[in-house]
C-alpha cells in the first residue's frame, strides 16, 4: 500500500509556515535547501557556502512581560511512565516577582555564492527573519544590508514574512504578502528588480545575476518551499482549522478556506 505524501496546499509560499515557532526550523531549511539546489547547478565555476551571523540585542524594558505564574503542583513524567506531584513552595508576600534583562543572541544563516577562480563574492542571498523586519535587529541588518549595496556582490533578499515593516525601498511598489528584492552591481541605470508575490500566486520565477559577462541562473522557489513542507513534517504541526498568523483580510481569508475546503483539510463549521 502507498502512503500519499503530504503537498504544501498552497500555490506559492504557505502562510503557515510564518508561525514564529516553526519559523526558525523553516528558515534553516529553506537556506540549506536552496543552497544545495544553486550549487548542483552552478558547479564548478562557482561554489556556494552557507554562512552565518549572530546578532545581539538587549532586552529593553518595553519588552519585558512577566512569565505566566509557576502552578503550586506541577505533573512530571518520571521517564518511566509515571507522574510524580512536585510541590512549588509560593512567592513570599515580601517578594517583588522581577526578570532580569539580558542579552538575547539570534543566530542567522545566509548564502554566498563564490567565483572558484578568484574568490570573489558574487552574490549575497537573505531569507529575511523576524529580528530583521524589527528593531533592535532591522538597524543591524540594514547595515548588513547597506555594506552588500556598496560591495560589488549582487543582492538577493527574499522575504517570506508578513510580520514586521517591509524592507525599504524607493519607488511606486503595489501592496503585497511577499516580496524579493534582487541587485545586480552590473546595472547601468542603478535601479533593482523588485518580485512582489502574495499568498493567492505562485512565487514568481527571479534571475540572480553571477559574474560580470556570465548569464544569470533562474531560481524558482515553489519546489524548495514544498520540499522543506514535506521533509520537516510540517503538516503534523498545522491546524487547517485555525487561520494564519499575523491575522489576513477578509477576502483572503475567504480564499484560504475555500482552498483548504477543496482540498478536504478545513473541516471547521464557519
Amino acid at each position: 500500500m502507498t502512503t500519499q505524501l503530504p503537498q504544501n496546499p498552497f500555490p506559492g509560499m504557505n502562510p503557515y509556515l510564518e508561525r514564529p515557532e516553526l519559523w526558525h526550523g523553516v528558515h534553516t531549511r529553506v537556506i540549506v535547501e536552496l543552497g544545495n539546489t544553486l550549487a548542483r547547478h552552478l558547479r564548478p565555476e562557482y561554489m556556494v557556502r552557507v554562512e552565518e551571523r549572530m546578532y545581539v540585542s538587549a532586552e529593553t524594558d518595553d519588552e519585558i512581560r512577566l512569565q505566566a505564574r509557576l502552578p503550586d503542583v506541577m505533573i512530571l513524567d518520571d521517564g518511566a511512565g509515571a507522574a510524580t506531584s512536585v510541590a512549588v513552595a509560593p512567592r513570599s508576600k515580601d517578594a517583588i516577582p522581577v526578570r532580569i534583562p539580558y542579552q538575547d543572541e539570534q543566530r542567522q544563516r545566509y548564502l554566498e555564492v563564490i567565483r572558484v577562480s578568484n574568490r570573489e563574492v558574487v552574490a549575497v542571498i537573505e531569507l529575511l527573519s523576524p529580528s530583521n523586519k524589527t528593531n533592535p535587529g532591522r538597524q543591524a541588518y540594514k547595515a548588513e544590508r547597506n555594506q552588500v549595496f556598496h560591495s560589488t556582490s549582487h543582492l538577493v533578499e527574499i522575504d517570506l514574512l508578513r510580520a514586521g515593516q517591509p524592507m525599504p525601498v524607493i519607488g511606486d511598489v503595489p501592496p503585497s504578502h511577499y516580496r524579493i528584492l534582487v541587485t545586480n552591481t552590473h546595472a547601468t541605470d542603478g535601479l533593482a528588480d523588485l518580485y512582489p508575490c502574495s499568498i493567492q500566486t505562485p512565487i514568481p520565477v527571479f534571475v540572480m545575476p553571477l559574474a560580470e559577462g556570465s548569464e544569470g541562473i533562474a531560481i524558482d522557489l515553489k519546489p524548495i518551499i514544498d520540499e522543506v513542507y514535506l521533509l520537516g513534517s510540517y503538516d503534523r504541526d498545522i491546524d487547517y482549522d485555525q487561520d494564519p498568523t499575523p491575522p489576513l483580510p477578509d477576502p483572503d481569508r475567504a480564499w484560504i478556506d475555500q482552498l483548504l475546503r477543496s482540498q478536504g483539510l478545513r473541516n471547521r463549521a464557519v
